[in-house]
């Protein structure tokens, strides 16, 4: 769109090549930002790229594993010589991997933790000393609501989520000062290709039923709430975790028999 919400402003979206990165770069793009996908398959990344150069974006990709300094540092200077700015990042890139807690070996907690922790806290650090000299910019990063809801046979995971929330409240106060907010999003369940549950016939739909909307999540609507929250609209938001699942976490819904009420409370008694 002609004059979008961020006209002007470079985004670095992590993670981009597919998935909610990907429609996280569609959006912003859409939305007239200049972005850089960074993205572990750099032939992918550049491979979306291209498809959205097609369509009209302003869109270039460079691969990197964000666990590694060196590789965030490459893209944010990327960003840099293609842009000359950098106003937005969405750091989005994670990983997942299911085992029983007794049996998490400590690699698997190792390569967890250093992919979506210490590779999230990377691209914020090297994104704020570049957005600090420059007056400030928003920084979101994707948590889950495994951060506060753990899932079992997960640790490793809900713990790495845990502490990005920690880690985006802690930015959030330190680099407000130089006018530059710092939130998260915590999806809920996702149709995404790297999702099984979404499409599988049995776990699926027993998901569902604890998902007071009754469906999965798109990509896109985890986009725009990455949109909204690194755009004006939320100027005055920061520290925050917005959460997006559906509900599902909000409680616990019970089934309730055809006639929930006693009958004093049918009849208005108030002190039943």
């Amino acid at each position: 769109m002609a004059g979008g919400r961020f006209a002007g402003r470079a985004a670095l979206v992590t993670g981009a090549a597919q998935g909610i990165g990907r429609a996280i770069v569609e959006r912003l793009a859409r939305e007239d930002a200049r972005v850089l996908l960074l993205d572990i398959d750099g032939d992918l990344a550049e491979a979306t790229a291209a498809e959205l150069r097609a369509t009209g974006g302003i869109v270039e990709a460079i691969g990197g594993d964000i666990a590694r300094r060196d590789d965030v540092r490459a893209a944010v200077a990327r960003c840099l010589e293609h842009f000359g700015r950098l106003d937005v990042l969405a750091a989005n890139a994670g990983i997942a991997d299911g085992q029983p807690f007794a049996e998490i070996d400590e690699a698997s907690w190792r390569r967890i933790i250093d992919v979506n922790l210490t590779g999230t806290f990377f691209c914020m650090q090297e994104a704020a000393r570049v957005m600090i000299p420059a007056g400030g910019g928003a920084i979101v990063a994707t948590a889950s609501t495994n951060a506060f809801w753990a899932e079992s046979g997960m640790a490793h995971y809900n713990a790495s989520k845990g502490g990005i929330v920690a880690l985006v409240k802690s930015a959030a106060l330190d680099l407000g000062q130089y006018g530059i907010r710092v939130n998260a999003v915590a999806p809920g369940m996702i149709r995404t290709r790297a999702n099984y549950i979404t499409e599988d016939p049995v776990a699926g739909p027993e998901y569902l039923k604890g998902v007071p909307l009754g469906r999965f999540a798109e990509p896109a609507e985890m986009a725009a709430v990455v949109a909204f929250l690194a755009s004006d609209d939320a100027s005055y938001i920061s520290g925050e975790l917005l959460v997006a699942d559906g509900g599902t976490t909000i409680g616990v819904r019970l089934p309730l028999p055809d006639d929930p009420l006693p009958g004093s409370m049918r009849a208005g008694d108030p002190s039943a």
